[in-house]
């Protein structure tokens, strides 16, 4: 499929991503609004832990994204029949980067979780969480691959409706699991983390069969045994390793965050919690034109349309910020709503709301940043982004260890880095794709 500039196939590739992801996240928001009613401990914990399994998990998307941008360059091409064999390469690498982790959560991750955490009550309501969370990543995996293919090919309304079908299932389990209800047994925390896993095994079991019978990808071949090749092999890892390592970097950054959180108190922990959440769910759109401006730009190079994808950046940009702009009129209109979602503790909520005129400003500047520096990637400068990447998270950490440790200024002030770490990211990005130099670069 090829992509043009519009405002139109921007929209028609963006919503869907948007479904999509407003069906993941609110995967962690239905275990934060069930963990908040157990307790703070079991809030905070959840918090932490998604964080954590997060950053595991961000390796298998590094990859697939790298799958993703060869697909669409291949689709740009028009080189269709190669699209089959590097789907079954990326499944294969997949597994094998999948299997390492699970050992990791299983065996290691306990004690390097012991090395941040103070409380105690926090550190083992963490352990059983990320326990049963950690049998999931394999179907997490595989669920990246078709992500890749979908997104790569520009057929993004099947990622909606399958992570629809995961928020369906997380939240009934969660339900049944965490309270023990209907002869369920009452798991607590434990009980959320397994309810994530169950729904990421039954979400991909249907996306694999709504692949076996979709008709139009039988044009990718799809249905053939992967020939492993170490071209393709080659590709996806120098396309991918900067990705991965980048995601890495980012999320071990906003781990690293909550552990300085973590270590001002439990209430602290829980505040942030519930702000990570309405962190992410409002910066849905932004996220979702991120992805699509790293397609948009990697087929457009493919069709040999370099002229346009400056365009399509900007086109990009102004539907991100206009989204972004009216979804946060709601939480500006309706705070303490939002708030009463996830935790009935009064000490949470107030606390939470002296942040979120900081946290709305944060949402806006991510909205531009974000799809100027996946726009970048999509161009193929992978190790540009991770040294871009790199020299951001610098700046984010140490700008919040000044805060926290040394100014001992307030959890507020805490989040104030977020803004720091989006312009980092922004202005370099900006001006590497001013320059003209990406169209060297070739994939």
């Amino acid at each position: 499929m090829q992509i043009s500039a519009s405002y139109k196939d921007i929209w028609k590739i963006s919503y869907p991503i948007m479904l999509g992801s407003l069906a993941q996240n609110l995967i962690g928001v239905t275990d934060v609004i069930f963990l908040g009613r157990v307790g703070e401990v079991a809030l905070g914990a959840s918090g932490l832990m998604s964080i954590f399994y997060t950053v595991m998990v961000m390796m298998g998307f590094g990859i697939s994204r790298g799958g993703q941008i060869l697909i669409a360059r291949r689709a740009g091409e028009g080189r269709y029949d190669a699209i089959g064999n590097i789907v079954g390469n990326l499944t294969v690498l997949q597994l094998m980067v999948a299997s390492v982790l699970f050992l990791f959560m299983q065996l290691a991750a306990p004690y390097i979780i012991g090395l941040f955490i103070s409380s105690q009550a926090v550190y083992q309501a963490s352990l059983e969480y990320l326990y049963y969370r950690s049998f999931g990543i394999f179907f997490s995996f595989l669920g990246f691959v078709l992500m890749a293919l979908y997104t790569g090919i520009g057929r993004t309304s099947v990622i909606a409706y399958t992570t629809i079908f995961l928020f369906v299932v997380n939240a009934v389990l969660n339900y049944l699991l965490v309270f023990g209800y209907y002869g369920f047994p009452q798991m607590g925390v434990g009980g959320s983390g397994l309810a994530s896993s169950i729904a990421e095994v039954l979400t991909t079991l249907v996306s694999l069969a709504y692949m076996l019978l979709d008709k139009h990808t039988r044009t990718y071949s799809l249905l053939k045994l992967p020939h492993i090749e170490k071209t393709i092999f080659k590709r996806l890892s120098q396309l991918s390793l900067p990705l991965v390592l980048q995601y890495l970097i980012g999320l071990g950054g906003w781990f690293l965050l909550f552990v300085l959180i973590e270590n001002m108190g439990e209430r602290s922990l829980a505040i942030s919690t519930v702000l990570k959440q309405i962190y992410t769910f409002f910066s849905i759109p932004a996220w979702g034109y991120a992805s699509t401006a790293n397609s948009v730009v990697s087929n457009l190079i493919g069709q040999g349309k370099q002229e346009e994808v400056m365009t399509a950046i900007y086109r990009t940009c102004f539907l991100s910020f206009l989204m972004t702009l009216v979804c946060c009129a709601t939480l500006v209109i309706f705070p303490e709503t939002f708030l009463d979602i996830f935790t009935k503790s009064e000490s949470v909520v107030q606390g939470s709301k002296t942040i979120l005129p900081i946290l709305i400003f944060v949402i806006f500047s991510c909205s531009m940043s974000v799809v100027v520096f996946n726009g970048l990637m999509g161009t193929g400068a992978m190790r540009l982004s991770l040294l871009i990447e790199a020299c951001g998270m610098v700046v984010y950490l140490g700008y919040a260890y000044l805060i926290a440790k040394i100014m001992l200024l307030g959890l507020p002030y805490i989040w104030t880095a977020e803004f720091v770490y989006w312009t980092v990211l922004l202005v370099p990005s900006w001006f590497y794709l001013q320059s003209d130099r990406w169209r060297e670069i070739r994939v």
